[in-house]
């Protein structure tokens, strides 16, 4: 496939599978938005090797080295394999690892990551739960990194982007604590959380078998749903430690290039709504999935703007002086 066509092919793929994402990041310089494209589709791939069912957990794992492999001959010079030949965006991905000259360890990361989620094991620890943030999220920004660097990033840009990676993976944790559960038998709360609340994995089972038969996750709502109080503070303690990554990453805004300024800011604001969204369902992460709506993304425009243009204002200040 040529190289045109395998870009239409990644942009497919996010468009089609994260609608927010692909309309916040593309108004930034086309070839940035087609390499983010590129690599979207490599982490929707890898993510979806580890999440289908279907196939067993060996084939799963076999699968994930495969990729292991192919992805680490792009770097060492080797001749690509013809596993992928099917897969329409790899040309496109393997361009973009390229010129953008994206890191391995971040790719690398990403699918030792989706290892965990096959070989799942219960995160014991705050330690436990940033480490595997960090594989699954915090890569991602990594691998993002070149694209949206600008002139006044330094040496801590690249864990500014693996932060956002952080707060967001913790918010979809805080917002899918039922289909976690019930779909794919895993807890990702962390054990020292639990135990501190006195919340067990009976209850949270409970909670996330608590919909009629025959009702989707995603269109049934019970408006009286009710949780306990001690679930509740363990789920603003860990909506806590989202709001502090997604406060490192506000402080260092002005890293960012200005054609990124706007997409990753509205990413993360939008992104972050969603723990309100739970709040206002009752903590209802167990038999609805929220998110946020477009008319709240619209009333949310005005903090983008305001982050923003504080940060382009200080930027100006500081280039007078």
């Amino acid at each position: 496939m040529n190289l045109e066509a395998s870009y239409r092919a990644a942009k497919d793929v996010m468009r089609k599978n994260a609608s927010s994402f692909y309309a916040a990041f593309e108004k930034i310089e086309r070839a940035k938005f087609l390499d983010i494209a590129a690599v979207y589709a490599f982490c929707r791939y890898a993510d979806d090797l580890a999440d289908t069912e279907s196939q067993s957990k060996a084939m799963r794992l076999q699968l994930l080295n495969l990729l292991e492999e192919d992805v680490k001959s792009l770097y060492n010079g080797s001749s690509q394999s013809e596993n992928y030949e099917k897969y329409a965006w790899w040309t496109a991905f393997e361009n973009a690892i390229r010129i953008r000259k994206i890191p391995l360890e971040a790719l690398l990361g990403q699918i030792d990551g989706q290892r965990s989620d096959v070989n799942f094991k219960i995160i014991e620890n705050k330690d436990d739960l940033i480490i595997y943030c960090k594989k699954v999220a915090g890569t991602v920004g990594l691998m993002l990194a070149p694209m949206l660097r600008g002139d006044k990033a330094d040496e801590r840009y690249e864990l500014i982007c693996e932060d956002l990676g952080v707060a967001m993976q913790i918010t979809n944790i805080l917002r899918d604590v039922g289909e976690d559960l019930k779909n794919r038998n895993r807890i990702y709360i962390p054990q020292t959380f639990m135990k501190k609340y006195d919340v067990t994995r009976e209850e949270l089972e409970n909670l996330s078998t608590s919909q009629p038969a025959g009702k989707s996750l995603h269109s049934f709502f019970q408006p009286n749903f009710k949780v306990e109080d001690k679930f509740v503070h363990l789920w603003e303690d860990m909506a806590l430690l989202s709001e502090y990554y997604y406060d490192e990453f506000y402080k260092h805004l002005y890293m960012f290039n200005s054609d990124a300024l706007f997409p990753v800011t509205a990413a993360a604001v939008f992104y972050q709504a969603i723990l309100d969204e739970v709040r206002k369902n009752n903590y209802n992460c167990f038999t609805k999935r929220c998110y946020t709506s477009t008319k709240r993304k619209s009333e949310l425009l005005k903090i983008v703007v305001s982050r923003v243009e504080d940060v382009k204002r200080k930027n100006f200040n500081c280039n007078e002086e």
